[in-house]
C-alpha cells in the first residue's frame, strides 16, 4: 500500500477514528487503525469491540492494499508535522511514513487480526444534523455515570415516522427531546452514552448536513458524511419515562436564563453534595440560598415573573446547572408543585424538557 495525502485531512481523520480505539484492548490489533486504499479513496477503520468507526477520505493512491497501524502513534506522528503532503507506504509488516524532510518507520500490526465491521443495516431514520448534535448535548448530561446500572448509562431512541425522541435519566433528573426526522420504521434503541456523544460531536462539524441513524436489533449505526460509527446496544427495558412527564404546572416561574444560571453556579459555590441550592419562589422572582457548616453560606434575588403560589424547594446545584445549560434561548420557565414533586424546566424550545428531583429540605423544628 502506498498514498499521498494532505497533512490536515489526514491528522483530522485519525484524531476522529482513534476515539473508537480501546484503552485497554485483550487483543493488540485494537490498539490499531486499519487503512485500506484503494479506487482513489482511503478507509480508516477502529474498533473496541463496543464501538467502531470508518472513516472514507480522498488520497492519492499509488499502491493499493491493506495495513493496520498503531491508531495513536500515527495519530501523534502526523499531528506534528509540518504543513507538507504525507506518504504512508506499508510493506513487510513495516510502513514507511514520509513527511517534507521528516522519514521514519513504524512495525505494523497484523491486519488479519482485525475484526470484520458489517455495512449499517436495519430500520433507517435521517435527521438535520445540527438538530441532532444539539439534542445529543441536551440529553445526555442526564445519563447515569454508574456502571452498576448500565440501563441508565444509555439515551433512549424512540423512532417513529412522526420523528425521533432522545430521552435519558440518572434517576434524580429527567432529559428528553424531540427531533423531527424521516423514518422508514418504527424502532427503539438504547444507545450507549459514549457512542451517542461521538456521533453528536461529529454531527457538530457537518454545516447543513443530514445524519443517518440505522437501528438493527443489537447495533445502531450513525453515518455522518463520511463517517460511519457503529455501537452494541444495551440490553435491558429502559424506564417508562413518559409516566414521569407531569401536566404543566401552575406554578411558573419565567426569567432570564442566563441570570438564573449565573445565580446558581455562585450561590451553588458554597454548597457540598448534601447541601442543596434553596430556591423560594415568590410574587418578585425567585430568593436563592445555600449554606455549607465548613465554609458558609450566600444568597441571591433573582427577578422574575412568577405565576402561582408562594413556595420553597431545593435541589442539587450541579442539576440545576445541568438543565439550565441544556435549555436554549433567553429565557427559561421553571414549573413547580411542591417541595416534594420533581421541578420542569423548558426553554424558548418546547421541543425539550428537564425534570430534576428536589432534595428533601429538613421539617423545622417547634
Amino acid at each position: 500500500m502506498k498514498v499521498k495525502c494532505d497533512r490536515d485531512v489526514l491528522s483530522e481523520a485519525l484524531q476522529t477514528v482513534q476515539r473508537a480505539v480501546s484503552s485497554r484492548p485483550g487483543i493488540p490489533a485494537l490498539t490499531g487503525v486499519l487503512m485500506n486504499a484503494s479506487g482513489g479513496e482511503l478507509v480508516l477503520a477502529t474498533t473496541d469491540l463496543e464501538v467502531s468507526a470508518r472513516l472514507r477520505l480522498p488520497v492519492q493512491v499509488q499502491e493499493e492494499g491493506v495495513t493496520l497501524i498503531p491508531a495513536r502513534l500515527l495519530a501523534d506522528m502526523v499531528k506534528s508535522f509540518d504543513q507538507a503532503p504525507v506518504v504512508i507506504e506499508a510493506e513487510g509488516g513495516q510502513a514507511r511514513i514520509v513527511c517534507s524532510n521528516y522519514e521514519g518507520t513504524v512495525r505494523c500490526l497484523p491486519a488479519e487480526d482485525f475484526p470484520a465491521l458489517a455495512d449499517p443495516g436495519g430500520t433507517r431514520v435521517s435527521v438535520e444534523g445540527a438538530g441532532f448534535a444539539e439534542g445529543v448535548g441536551q440529553v445526555t448530561r442526564a445519563a447515569s455515570r454508574d456502571e452498576p446500572r448500565p440501563i441508565l448509562t444509555g439515551v433512549l431512541l424512540e423512532i417513529s415516522r412522526e420523528g425521533l425522541t432522545m430521552a435519558a435519566t440518572d434517576s434524580y433528573r429527567l432529559s428528553v427531546r424531540e427531533l423531527s426526522a424521516t423514518a422508514e420504521g418504527e424502532a427503539k434503541a438504547l444507545v450507549p452514552e459514549r457512542a451517542l456523544s461521538e456521533a453528536g460531536r461529529a454531527a457538530a462539524g457537518e454545516e447543513k448536513g443530514q445524519v443517518e441513524l440505522f437501528v438493527e436489533h443489537s447495533h445502531v449505526a450513525f453515518r455522518i458524511g463520511a463517517l460511519t460509527l457503529t455501537s452494541r446496544l444495551i440490553e435491558g427495558e429502559f424506564p417508562h419515562y413518559r409516566q414521569l412527564l407531569p401536566e404543566r404546572y401552575e406554578n411558573q416561574l419565567s426569567a432570564s436564563r442566563q441570570q438564573l444560571l449565573d445565580a446558581v453556579r455562585r450561590v451553588g459555590l458554597l454548597a457540598r453534595e448534601s447541601s442543596p441550592v434553596k430556591m423560594e419562589f415568590n410574587a418578585l422572582g425567585v430568593r436563592l440560598s445555600s449554606s455549607s457548616p465548613d465554609l458558609g453560606g450566600a444568597v441571591e434575588v433573582v427577578e422574575a415573573k412568577y405565576e402561582g403560589e408562594d413556595l420553597t424547594a431545593a435541589f442539587n446545584p450541579g442539576y440545576l446547572v445541568d438543565g439550565l445549560t441544556a435549555a436554549t434561548g433567553e429565557r427559561v420557565q421553571v414549573e413547580v408543585r411542591d417541595g416534594l414533586k420533581p421541578a420542569v424546566m423548558r426553554g424558548d424550545e418546547e421541543a425539550f424538557v428537564y425534570l430534576v428531583m428536589p432534595v428533601r429540605l429538613p421539617a423545622p423544628v417547634g
